[in-house]
């Protein structure tokens, strides 16, 4: 009978040890992992500023400057405004003045016109000096031929470093072509010319016709002085 006894009570514990083994082990509830920080939003950094252009200008070129008047050297007219003087103090300046003023252009003479005394400032676009010399002018006006043509030579040349175009002129014929002053007055005054201007009768031996192509210079020729209008411009 305690045998018997002790054999349940030995199955009891072994049935009871079975099923403490059989059962599942209960998982630990999992831990919920912290939910990720969110990362601080970029700071968006400032734009660089570019340094600003240099907004200084220029200084505007220097205008005061005094430019020779541009004046066009032609063969066939001579540009007004002109200024004309005398090389041996003969009236040919006063014949040509009169001309062009009687014609309607503007123009002056001065049979003492200087270097030193000549406009400038672009008043005139051409100088005129006629060639041919008065023994009784110069004498009235206390000059010699010599001192005549250095006066003129050195107006010519003032003339010309103004921009200025420099006829020169011989319009009173061959009574102007007489003696060795009118030739001194002629050779002094066309050898600085630009422009020849002459009357036929002043070229009837051809001599200016000849002196113009071997110097290559613009000759303009006219019938006689009064048509000198005809080759103003």
């Amino acid at each position: 009978m305690k045998k018997t006894l002790s054999i349940i009570a030995l199955m009891l514990v072994l049935a009871m040890a079975f099923t403490a083994c059989s059962a599942p082990a209960e998982e630990p509830a999992a831990t919920e992992a912290p939910a990720a920080t969110e990362a601080p939003a970029a700071t968006e950094a400032p734009a660089a500023e570019e340094p600003a252009a240099d907004a200084a200008e220029e200084p505007a070129a220097d205008a005061t400057g005094d430019a020779a008047p541009s004046t066009e050297i032609s063969g066939d007219y001579i540009q007004t405004p002109f200024i004309v003087t005398s090389c041996g103090q003969s009236p040919g300046a006063v014949m040509l003045n009169m001309v062009a003023v009687q014609s309607g252009f503007t123009s002056a003479s001065d049979n003492s016109l200087t270097a030193e005394t000549l406009d400038t400032s672009g008043t005139y676009k051409t100088l005129i000096v006629t060639a041919g010399t008065s023994m009784k002018g110069m004498g009235a006006a206390g000059t010699d031929v010599d001192t005549e043509i250095e006066r003129c030579t050195a107006l010519m040349q003032a003339a010309k470093d103004a921009g200025m175009v420099v006829v020169g002129a011989h319009i009173e014929g061959m009574a102007r072509r007489s003696d060795n002053s009118d030739q001194k007055s002629i050779d002094a005054v066309m050898s600085m010319a630009d422009i020849i201007l002459v009357v036929e009768d002043s070229d009837s031996d051809g001599f200016f016709t000849d002196y113009a192509a071997q110097n290559n210079k613009p000759l303009i020729k006219v019938a006689e002085a009064l048509d000198a209008a005809a080759i103003m411009k």
